[in-house]
């Protein structure tokens, strides 16, 4: 039967070891590590040699459970980024010797060393960061313009050391812990990726057949579309019937009335959008040197005459790989 000699007894038990530390402590290793993000997306490769800079955050956080209450044993918690942070590199996941510049940087600004600490705190500065029971480490990653790459995924990957020491969740009467001490050392790597497309820059100038009193009296118009496409990229071109196409001749309109014409490729065959009428590509694009794909149009000079007026249609140009 429980008395209350007993219940005193207990009790007095239980102070005499909160104050005299007397209690065991438990020494964890249980704060958790985890990273999120370092995905740059999915871009043209046109955009990776020449545009802005592709930026993405990330982040490494460390996580101890309960809240941390106060001091135990001088408490620490240290971080450094133990790969480069210096010319970094995407690297191809098919080809390593294919890389794509980028930089890292910590988000709030500044600079990163490789092996210097990024996070060094000890004591109440340690107790501080942790009350809300994690430590989280911003990263920004940007590319670096200039890399002329074929399409394709390209990784690299960053390190962050963790080392944290006497870091208690709770405290009693003369500093005593009364929760789980925590120690711990832990690498913990993040994955950089960016995925590259092909991309090609299309420059198709009008074609301006000027003014003449019958069909018969069109000059031809010799010019030429020109395209810089991805490094690697085979394609083909294709040219679209225009709006209001008769058979296989092209036409121009001006209210209800049609003037006939077409688009031909070097060998006079029509250039069109299917099969055989398509224009190869002028063999594989190299990402830097514009390919320029010659053409001919004209206006049939066999059909009737037209009224006077000014004729137009819009041909698309589609690009195939």
């Amino acid at each position: 039967m429980t008395t209350l000699y007993t219940l005193l007894q207990r009790w007095r038990s239980l102070w005499a070891c909160l104050v005299l530390a007397s209690c065991p402590v438990q020494v964890l290793a249980i704060c958790a590590a985890t990273e999120t993000s370092g995905a740059l997306g999915t871009h043209p490769s046109q955009r990776v040699r020449s545009g802005s800079p592709i930026t993405t955050t990330a982040d490494f956080k460390l996580g101890c459970g309960s809240v941390v209450l106060a001091l135990f044993a001088t408490p620490t918690l240290k971080a450094k980024i133990t790969t480069a942070t210096s010319g970094l590199t995407l690297k191809n996941t098919l080809n390593s010797a294919i890389t794509i510049p980028y930089q890292i940087s910590p988000v709030g600004g500044g600079t990163f060393t490789s092996g210097l600490l990024i996070l060094d705190l000890n004591g109440i500065n340690a107790v501080s960061l942790l009350s809300n029971n994690s430590a989280t480490i911003g990263i920004k990653i940007s590319t670096l313009a200039g890399a002329n790459v074929p399409a394709g995924t390209y990784t690299d990957s960053i390190t962050v050391n963790w080392t944290y020491a006497n870091i208690c969740e709770g405290i009693a009467v003369g500093s005593a812990c009364v929760g789980n001490v925590r120690n711990g050392n832990e690498d913990r790597t993040l994955t950089v990726t960016l995925v590259v497309i092909n991309d090609c820059t299309i420059t198709a100038p009008d074609i301006q057949f000027g003014s003449a009193p019958l069909p018969s009296g069109f000059s031809a118009v010799s010019q030429s579309i020109s395209l810089l496409c991805t490094k690697g990229m085979t394609y083909s071109v294709g040219l679209d019937m225009g709006g209001q196409a008769n058979g296989t001749r092209r036409q121009m309109a001006s209210g209800s009335n049609r003037l006939q014409y077409n688009i031909f490729k070097p060998d006079i065959s029509v250039w069109g959008s299917v099969g055989t009428a398509r224009a190869a590509g002028l063999g594989m694009a190299d990402g830097l040197t514009l390919q320029v794909m010659p053409y001919t149009a004209s206006v049939y000079a066999d059909q009737p005459n037209v009224p006077v007026g000014t004729y137009t249609d819009s041909v698309k140009v589609d690009v195939e790989f």
